[in-house]
């Protein structure tokens, strides 16, 4: 006899050989032995969980000479016959490949002729997702009233995609995927009646890679088999699937913990060298952090039970790593694995994901907290210490205000700037605090240069910022003085001022913030930054500005204007 893939030889022949869904087994074998079952069902749920094999245990339990019983015997003639494919009365439908309205319109025309071999006709719809509408539209009466002998099993695994009027005519049943110690435990029946040695960690590794689908596994299993003969490792898994070993994954870990980029680059390299995808190693990277952070919060996981046997040095790192860390971790890999989805170059997008690991973050086990509480406490007082300076500044500021009925008067004026002058008092302030002489006297003596560079850009913008001087450069930032609040609102639209900071950074040698105020606000500021008097700075070499030009925008706005020299 020709050679039969392992996930046909262990197909599930009963309820009790379905692994992973009791709730539906259970349900099922209820309602035949009560003699309730419907005549419509739904199997809903991920690939290779069980649905037509359940659909066919569900038709041979029907069917069986001995039943309709909670378990078929597999010993009748309908129940062999059925496990073989031989009887005419169970139709299997592939609706990938006949989703069409005349494929269903057959069926629909051979519902009403009575089985000739066994009591019920079975219909098993299997993707029945991929009908088209007039296909559903065609199967909708039938389905909702058919003969008494026909029974509809419909499987899908994208439930979403079919018609509410398709699913309130069935009872649904949505399958899950299969816990890793329940494909373990499978995976160790089946080596045993095949006579094959494997190892915990292989058949760990090989739970995780199916991702819930038994007859992944099955299909894995039997491809390593293969490969191994009868005795199987993790390393024959690993060689196979083509994923990182867990004992590489264990060294990455381990290179982040101790911020070790140099080694942590060549186990890179290497591990891409050895033929590994990037994406499956940032992959399988991810998982390995998520089960430390389940790990560290959640120990008694029965999911973690089978890692943690056997690795030493994953019980190690869960200690070594705190949860705040293994969170920012976790949330880098994965910002990684999206710009990778779209990178020309995903290897490089990889290396900067990785030495930003162990260059920008470091962890912090329980240990270190105390450490942490203490500078929290020592920043608090500073910060008290400094809310009190800035309190005894304002009272002194006070104190001078009231001994200066003039500036008490001039306040008024102030407060009656239009709503719209704004400015970053904050920035603007530091900026003078940083400001010197020399920069001023610098930034002075290419005003010249940086207004004719302006001007070849966009005249506009130059002619607005004529009446602009410059007070101030400091702290990244350059203070502008303005007269006219037109010109200094002008000024600051957004595409003024990106032309604008565009040839100060060219000019100045690095990027500088345009910062812009009336002349009074800057020189209350310039009290406050500077107490006492000072020199009136030397002032650039004013370019006086055309009042009909000014005239003109006003009228006609500035778009509507092209000058030429």
């Amino acid at each position: 006899m020709a050679y039969r893939a392992l996930y046909r030889v262990f197909r599930p022949q009963t309820f009790h050989d379905v692994v992973g869904q009791e709730h539906i087994t259970r349900t099922l074998q209820n309602a035949l032995k009560e003699q309730r079952f419907s005549h419509a069902y739904l199997f809903s749920g991920p690939r290779g969980t069980g649905k037509t094999s359940a659909a066919k245990i569900l038709a041979k339990a029907v069917n069986c000479q001995n039943g309709p019983a909670p378990e078929p015997c597999n010993e009748c003639p309908a129940c062999r016959g059925i496990t073989e494919g031989s009887v005419v009365d169970v139709i299997e439908i592939d609706a990938a490949s006949n989703r069409g309205v005349e494929e269903i319109r057959d069926v629909r025309d051979k519902v009403k002729y009575a089985p000739t071999e066994v009591r019920f006709k079975v219909y098993i719809i299997d993707e029945v997702h991929m009908l088209t509408t007039e296909a559903f539209n065609a199967l909708l009466k039938t389905l909702e009233e058919p003969p008494g002998h026909v029974l509809f099993i419909l499987a899908t695994t994208e439930p979403h995609k079919l018609p509410a009027t398709i699913i309130s005519r069935c009872q649904r049943f949505d399958f899950r995927s299969i816990s890793a110690k329940a494909m373990m435990d499978r995976l160790r029946f089946i080596a045993a009646e095949e006579n094959v040695s494997i190892s915990d960690q292989a058949l760990a590794l090989m739970a995780r890679v199916s991702e819930g689908g038994m007859r992944d596994v099955l299909s894995l299993f039997d491809q390593v088999l293969s490969y191994s003969g009868t005795t199987v490792e993790v390393e024959d898994v690993v060689l196979v699937t083509g994923v990182v070993s867990q004992t590489i994954l264990g060294e990455v870990a381990e290179l982040v913990s101790r911020n070790d980029a140099a080694k942590l680059m060549e186990l890179l390299h290497q591990v891409i060298a050895e033929g590994k995808n990037p994406e499956q190693f940032l992959h399988d990277l991810l998982l390995y952090f998520r089960d430390l952070l389940l790990f560290k919060t959640a120990p008694t996981l029965d999911e973690l039970q089978h890692r943690v046997t056997g690795d030493e040095r994953f019980q190690t790192l869960s200690s070594t790593f705190s949860p705040v860390f293994l969170y920012s971790i976790i949330e880098k890999l994965n910002k990684v694995s999206q710009d990778m989805k779209w990178a020309s170059h995903p290897k490089i997008v990889l290396e900067m994901g990785l030495i930003r690991l162990v260059s920008e973050e470091s962890p912090v086990s329980q240990d270190d907290q105390s450490g942490n509480v203490a500078v929290v406490q020592e920043l608090l007082q500073r910060i008290q210490r400094l809310e009190q300076k800035l309190s005894q500044v304002g009272t002194v500021q006070a104190n001078q205000t009231e001994a200066q009925p003039e500036a008490r008067k001039e306040a008024p004026k102030r407060m009656a700037m239009p709503s719209t002058v704004k400015i970053s008092e904050h920035r603007i302030k530091e900026a003078a605090s940083q400001s010197n002489p020399e920069s001023l006297q610098k930034i002075m003596q290419a005003w010249s240069d940086i207004l004719n560079k302006i001007k070849k850009k966009k005249i506009q913008v130059h002619a607005w910022l004529l009446d602009g001087v410059p007070v101030a450069v400091g702290a990244g930032g350059l203070v502008v003085s303005f007269k006219s609040a037109i010109h200094r609102e002008t000024t600051e639209k957004p595409q003024h001022r990106q032309i604008i900071e565009e040839v100060l950074q060219s000019v100045w040698g690095q990027p500088l913030d345009l910062l812009t105020l009336m002349e009074n606000q800057w020189q209350e500021i310039q009290a406050y930054v500077s107490p006492e008097p000072v020199q009136q700075q030397a002032q650039p070499k004013q370019v006086e500005s055309d009042p009909f030009l000014e005239e003109a925008i006003k009228l006609v706005g500035e778009d509507l204007i092209h000058i030429k020299d």
